[in-house]
């Protein structure tokens, strides 16, 4: 079944859809677990650490090191409080779509 939130083009590379049609060409989750991934692997007992660094079970920090799923957004602040590097790349992600957004106004928003 195929939603309305992403478009494939002719090439074949899939864009995923912001709320407001925008294409945004890496999505989130690909980043998410590439940078947990990056911090992660290398580690001897990772799948173990990553569940204690998240407070999430060991299946749970497989699946993010497997790339089946996402952190929720509780493990996700956990992991941020635990390591810079994963904290650095979500606000870094968080700039990035202010930025593209800036040019928009929200309405109620006391931000713009």
């Amino acid at each position: 079944m195929r939603n309305d939130w992403s478009k494939t083009c002719p090439n074949g590379r899939i864009f995923y859809l912001d709320g407001r049609m925008n294409a945004i060409s890496r999505p989130i989750k690909e980043t998410l677990l590439e940078v947990i991934g990056r911090e992660f692997r290398p580690l001897r007992f990772a799948q173990e650490m990553l569940a204690r660094a998240s407070g999430k079970t060991p299946r749970a920090a497989r699946n993010w090191l497997d790339g089946r799923c996402t952190p929720d957004a509780e493990a996700l602040i956990e992991l941020m409080a635990s390591c810079n590097s994963i904290a650095d790349e979500v606000e870094r992600l968080v700039a990035e779509r202010r930025k593209a957004r800036e040019d928009t106004q929200c309405p109620g928003s006391p931000l713009n």
